[in-house]
């Protein structure tokens, strides 16, 4: 959010992605708070936002947190090099609960100062660099390992993976750091993301028809399970972890895409009664989005039997030292 003060007043600049707000200052010069504007949401639906903030947050930070120990100790995919992102993916999403999110209810009651709402911004535009490039490179592994299926193991060495999570972390934290800041950086991070979110539908649509050819390959061999080469008995796990992404992939593009449209209601001449429920609307769309974080540890759960029996191994221990 972009401020100015004078004489104690503040004008927030309308182009801001996340400008529904004012800042507030005593004339002593004392802390500045981040309070709710006028058209803010009413005492119910902050309730209601607190709840659901508050929840997904602590449901997030359990599951968040399992799939991280998950991928140290078990290779619940059998792929070494998606479940380097994964975790990495899981990383980002703790920021996001453990710290974004609970600074997001003390923001939406005017309780979070607002140094530690830039920092709150901040944040939430790292982890949301760091989760679209990390399901972007997911997507392209995915699209490799079944393109290169008799020769993924030597295509991709565990170095370059390694090389990538990094770069990304390093391109999220220079470009995201600033974006809670400067116009220009929150712009290049709005645009970069948008760029990444219209990619991954089309390199999808590639990596399913080339699952298709090579299940119609494999089938045309009509050879019994014994004889099939250790790639095309590799092609039913590949299929399934494709599968799997592809359902994280949805969900984050049905959580965050309201968060990308809404903005444009104020740059396209909208009625101002238009802008007004766009403004009202604003805390719930970014409440949807937060709640992404905590989706992707019950969709490994629900589409991965190998990550439950690692989970269930996990639990089992935890319960059998207590």
């Amino acid at each position: 959010m972009t401020t100015s003060l004078n004489n104690a007043n503040c004008t927030v600049d309308k182009d801001s992605f996340l400008n529904f707000s004012v800042v507030s200052t005593s004339s002593c010069g004392s802390t500045l708070r981040v309070t709710r504007p006028q058209f803010g949401p009413s005492t119910s639906e902050m309730k209601a936002l607190t709840a659901i903030n508050s929840t997904a947050s602590l449901i997030g930070f359990v599951g968040n947190l399992l799939v991280c120990i998950v991928v140290m100790k078990f290779r619940f995919l059998g792929r070494p090099k998606a479940e380097l992102f994964i975790a990495s993916l899981a990383v980002a999403d703790l920021l996001v609960c453990v710290l974004a999110q609970p600074m997001y209810v003390l923001f939406l009651h005017g309780l979070l100062p607002s140094h530690l709402n830039m920092i709150r911004q901040a944040i939430t535009w790292i982890s949301t660099l760091v989760s679209v490039s990390h399901l972007f490179s997911i997507s392209i592994e995915r699209f490799l390992s079944l393109f290169f299926l008799h020769r993924y193991s030597f295509f991709i060495p565990d170095r370059i993976i390694w090389s990538s999570i990094v770069f990304t972390w390093l391109i999220a934290i220079g470009f995201g750091a600033p974006a809670a800041t400067f116009r220009k950086a929150r712009h290049v991070a709005q645009y970069f993301v948008i760029a990444i979110l219209l990619i991954i539908p089309i390199l999808y649509a590639g990596t399913f028809y080339i699952v298709r050819l090579q299940h119609q390959r494999i089938k045309k061999l009509r050879l019994p399970a014994k004889k099939l080469s250790p790639s095309q008995k590799r092609f039913p796990r590949e299929r399934k972890i494709v599968y799997m992404i592809a359902v994280v992939v949805g969900a984050f593009y049905l959580c965050i895409a309201p968060l990308i449209i809404l903005p444009f209601f104020f740059t396209v001449g909208a009625s101002p009664a238009v802008v007004l429920k766009a403004k009202r609307a604003f805390p719930w769309v970014n409440t949807v989005a937060f709640c992404n974080s905590c989706l992707n540890p019950y969709v490994y759960y629900w589409r991965s039997c190998r990550f439950r029996l690692a989970l269930e191994r996990i639990l089992q221990k935890i319960f059998e030292k207590k």
